[in-house]
């Protein structure tokens, strides 16, 4: 995937009236999943680049700080997420103060058509841009038979509710709120895959080693959501190859220690040999975390946590 980094680099007569697609698609969840599989087509039946765009930092960081959401994929999970699903061009634009004061009218002929030359525009049903989003799909509508470009919408992709027996739609605020404090697997599935937590292994206290459990101590980058405490299953990538493996979020009451952490332990694998720079999946919740009255009892439990999460990865 050929990743743009600087709109100010891109020469006005690069692209050939590209399919572009934009928005932040924090997690790349389903409902962002179905524009970008039609954001994949369109372009290869218009044999034309398919150009995803999409802002960093998160907007709301920038135009309201105070109430800025954690977010679900930092860029190099979302361009690593984008990629895996076939996505061969991103443009990264710089959301900063100069951006949010931006008319969404001044957005769309200064970026859209004089920078991008955009032949075709896919977006979500929800789409907004500009200044205080000012710009919804009926200015794109108007737009596009101004500046010749087409226009599809994408509509809401929903979930099966399996509590109210009806459908939920689903989006990254909802998402959160499930991995942070809801169902966990719920969020899972309104992802359509597992969670990523990309981040620096670093040096802990050493006690996973003393219950035969030695941990991957993970420093995650600020204002990455981390679900609630608990046990997951969990998996990490190295080298392009899947390892196995679960994963404690929070602190350590059964030794008093209030300090949250995220700890991983990858099955018959040598915790010392990983690279500083850790790449762990999230697959699904195990339990809650407990405080023990001894460390024998939680090595128990470990080993009740090893062999269930084994099982579900069909590991013998």
């Amino acid at each position: 995937m050929h990743v743009f980094l600087d709109i100010r680099k891109i020469d006005a007569q690069a692209f050939d009236r590209p399919v572009v697609s934009l928005g932040t698609f924090d997690g790349v969840h389903l409902g962002h999943q179905a524009i970008i599989k039609r954001l994949l087509e369109r372009s290869k039946e218009k044999n034309k680049i398919g150009l995803l765009v999409t802002y960093e930092p998160h907007p709301q960081s920038v135009v309201a700080p105070e109430s800025a959401p954690e977010v679900l994929t930092t860029l190099e999970e979302k361009l690593y997420l984008l990629e895996k699903l076939g996505v061969k061009g991103t443009l990264v634009i710089n959301f900063d103060k100069k951006l949010s004061e931006l008319g969404a009218e001044e957005f769309l002929e200064e970026v859209l058509v004089k920078k991008l030359n955009v032949g075709e525009i896919i977006v979500g049903h929800d789409h907004a841009f500009g200044k205080n989003r000012a710009g919804r799909i009926e200015l794109l509508a108007e737009a596009g038979k101004k500046y010749n470009f087409r226009l599809e919408v994408i509509p809401a992709v929903y979930v099966e509710n399996s509590l109210t027996a009806g459908r939920e739609r689903i989006s990254s605020t909802k998402i959160r709120k499930e991995l942070k404090e809801g169902d966990f697997n719920k969020g899972i599935k309104m992802l359509g895959h597992s969670y990523p937590i990309w981040g620096k292994a670093t040096k802990g206290k050493g006690r996973g080693k003393t219950l035969d459990y030695p941990t991957i101590n993970l420093s995650t980058p600020p204002g990455k959501l981390l679900p609630k405490d608990g046990v997951y299953s969990a998996k990490m990538e190295i080298k392009e190859k899947d390892y196995f493996g679960m994963l404690y979020v929070g602190a350590k009451p059964t030794f008093g220690d209030s300090s949250r952490s995220v700890e991983a332990h990858l099955f018959d694998m040598d915790q010392d040999t990983i690279d500083p720079e850790v790449h762990l999946f999230v697959e699904s919740w195990i339990r809650e975390s407990q405080k023990f009255d001894t460390p024998a009892l939680l090595k128990d439990q470990l080993r009740a946590d090893e062999k269930k999460i084994k099982e579900m990865f069909h590991i013998n």
